[in-house]
């Protein structure tokens, strides 16, 4: 058992029966009444996103999480198929993957969360390369640094890069941000 004191962002605990990660936390105490953690939690199996606020020195159960990595397939409007390190095909619903879904291509491996031993949530690699697939020519004098350009690349996504990148080119994204790091 956990109390609120040692909540941490990505800590996954069992409220109401079910797993919920913590997607924020903050300990508040106003000047009447008791302590209490402020969270914003993310039900994974639901995906539902709830603001809650628990007592100091509430008491959790801290579920067991189990991440394995599993190979991209492919997703339709409803579900997103992996191989797992067996080649034995599953699959997510989408609505997991929320703004994350446009970083997968064929062949991408990612971490799949596990909570006694269902998936329930996934972790894609903060840097991941691609190639560009359709690239602008730089314009006449609009070469200067810092100039930008907009490119599409392998898996449709559109991103900012420099201006000296070119078709077939392959450039590193940053996940987090959903913006060119490097030139791969």
């Amino acid at each position: 058992m956990i109390s609120t004191s040692d909540f941490k962002k990505g800590l996954i605990i069992k409220y109401e029966n079910q797993p919920w990660a913590i997607l924020e936390y903050q300990f508040m105490k106003p000047g009447k009444g008791g302590a209490f953690m402020q969270t914003k939690l993310k039900n994974l199996k639901n995906n539902a996103k709830r603001d809650i606020s628990f007592k100091s020195n509430e008491k959790f159960e801290e579920l067991d999480t189990e991440k394995k990595q599993a190979e991209y397939i492919y997703h339709n409007e409803k579900e997103v198929f992996f191989n797992d390190e067996n080649k034995k095909r599953f699959s997510l619903a989408t609505d997991i993957f929320e703004d994350k879904l446009k970083y997968l291509k064929q062949g991408i491996e990612i971490d799949i969360i596990y909570v006694e031993d269902e998936p329930v949530s996934f972790e894609i690699p903060i840097k991941i390369p691609y190639i560009v697939k359709e690239s602008p020519g730089a314009a006449k004098g609009n070469t200067s640094s810092g100039a930008m350009k907009k490119v599409v690349l392998e898996n449709g996504l559109e991103i900012d890069v420099p201006m000296f990148i070119n078709q077939g080119d392959i450039v590193i994204v940053n996940t987090d941000k959903c913006e060119y790091s490097e030139r791969g």
